[in-house]
């Protein structure tokens, strides 16, 4: 697979010291192509602002203009991943492998519950000892 050329540019760029991290709208330019992946962009913004770990760079809300070649979208970069964890919604911190969802099925999650259900209020045999 060949490599993609895009050029990126920011706007409203802006320092969020509430928040912890600087945010901003991009713009890529990627003609020829249909979309660039979020890891690649990732890792050029990460050149271009100097970031050693990618984690903290969060990319969202891509729209691709009609025709392709030319996508908007926005980004978070945040001053440490503690500050990422602390304000990011849990989708997006999925999204960049910064947590793991335990996935079950419904079937055992109901029986789970219900399990839970007959215990609440008697004492376990197994702790009574």
């Amino acid at each position: 697979m060949k490599p993609i050329n895009f050029k990126i540019s920011t706007q409203k760029f802006k320092d969020n010291l509430l928040l912890q991290r600087k945010q901003f709208s991009i713009t890529i330019n990627h003609p020829g192509f249909a979309s660039v992946s979020k890891k690649e962009l990732q890792k050029e913004i990460a050149n271009v602002y100097k970031i050693k770990d990618f984690s903290t760079i969060f990319l969202f809300g891509f729209k691709t203009h009609f025709g392709g070649g030319m996508s908007t979208g926005f980004g978070f970069i945040y001053n440490n991943i503690k500050a990422a964890r602390q304000f990011e919604p849990r989708y997006r911190l999925v999204r960049n492998e910064l947590l793991e969802i335990n996935r079950q099925s419904s079937k055992q999650r109901k029986e789970q519950k219900n399990k839970s259900k007959k215990i609440r209020g008697k004492k376990n045999k197994k702790t009574d000892n």
